[in-house]
């Protein structure tokens, strides 16, 4: 608990240590698991599938040295002891004591990245997906109830994705990480995924919906030729086309009890995003998509929550044009690029009420997410 208030950072993540890859991945596919090998620019990193888990070359690449030393610079400075300790569950949770967070929601790093991968073979991603849960999951188990674990699903392969979310929820995770990106030119409204959403409303988890960087999938950081350039703009604008498409091309419709947590792209873009579907909405209602059978504001405020971080200068604009309780909470921890630790001193800086303060730290989210 912080200052009486207590906090659920609703984007954590992992950082995997490399052995995990070879050490969790079912014994078949021992010989493809991902591994560190040469990806160009004098660099070694993760491969898989003879290729790095992230694009090196061309448009919104990670090979930048400049980019790579200022996110070791940050890092240092945020996450020295952690990293020292190579980000055990016992020094996160010293970190979450000592700035009273009371629950992270933790997602992969590096699977992220594995997951904005097509993937010539989709069972080779379902077992990379497993690897990676089981580990995430023996990890979280050090304190299930304050380290709640979000499993990676394989979407390229809807097939394999209701398998592993089935095996997962029987575990006890505590939600889906997905990727906004379109797989096999499939966006989330497609219609191949809808047995996937069925089964997560029957297990009556959320779908968190995280972008990560430099993808091999499409992006609308593509258009961009430096990391950095291409992480600002891939973010936010592929959180609102997910959240759109999912919105307009009737999946919420179809499955009501579908809970949405956009994570890592700000909220600030939210009033100006439901403003823009209401004005196509009174245009031509639902002339081309006769599943949208409410205006999509009515289906923003019954399925989804946005994330914040602590610093927007808009977000007081969000609680007032949108509402407080649709805001959650995050940091990013301990990614450098985060806002921990300053995240939630930086909430509390912002003026909102003390009510609007407890709901974007804890209420709004911790039901979602299993806590009472």
């Amino acid at each position: 608990m912080r200052h009486g208030y207590r906090v659920i950072d609703t984007d954590s993540h992992q950082m995997e240590p490399p052995s995990i890859w070879q050490e969790y991945i079912d014994p078949e596919f021992a010989d493809r698991a991902p591994k560190f090998d040469d990806i160009g620019h004098g660099r070694a990193g993760l491969t898989v599938e003879g290729e790095p888990i992230a694009k090196q070359d061309g448009t919104y690449p990670m090979h930048a040295e400049e980019f790579h030393a200022a996110s070791r610079k940050a890092s240092m400075e945020k996450h020295e002891a952690a990293r020292a300790a190579g980000f055990s569950p016992d020094v996160r949770l010293s970190d979450m004591d000592e700035y009273g967070v009371d629950a992270q929601v933790l997602y992969p790093t590096q699977g992220g990245q594995m997951l904005g991968k097509p993937f010539r073979d989709p069972e080779l991603l379902a077992a990379v997906c497993r690897a990676y849960n089981d580990w995430s999951f023996e990890y979280c188990s050090r304190a299930p109830e304050r380290l709640r674990m979000s499993a990676m699903l394989p979407m390229q392969a809807p097939d394999l994705a209701i398998e592993e979310a089935k095996r997962m929820a029987e575990r006890g995770c505590a939600c889906f990480f997905v990727r906004p990106n379109p797989v096999a030119g499939r966006n989330l409204h497609h219609r191949d995924y809808d047995e996937v959403w069925r089964t997560i409303e029957e297990l009556d988890r959320p779908v968190c919906i995280h972008d990560s960087g430099s993808p091999y999938l499409p992006s609308f950081g593509d258009r961009m030729e430096t990391h950095t350039s291409g992480h600002i703009l891939s973010h936010p604008f592929e959180a609102m086309a997910a959240m759109m498409s999912l919105i307009w091309f009737g999946t919420i419709e179809r499955h009501p009890k579908l809970s949405i947590v956009h994570v890592e792209a700000d909220a600030g873009w939210l009033p100006y995003w439901l403003q823009r579907m209401e004005q196509h909405w009174d245009f031509s209602g639902n002339a081309e998509h006769p599943d949208l059978k409410k205006r999509p504001t009515e289906y923003f405020k019954s399925n989804f929550l946005v994330a914040c971080r602590g610093d927007e200068m808009t977000l007081g604009a969000v609680c007032d044009l949108v509402g407080d309780d649709y805001v959650t909470f995050n940091t990013d921890y301990p990614h450098a690029d985060g806002t921990w630790p300053r995240g939630m001193e930086n909430l509390e800086q912002q003026g909102l009420p003390e009510e609007s303060v407890r709901k974007i730290f804890w209420d709004n989210a911790a039901p979602v997410f299993g806590l009472a």
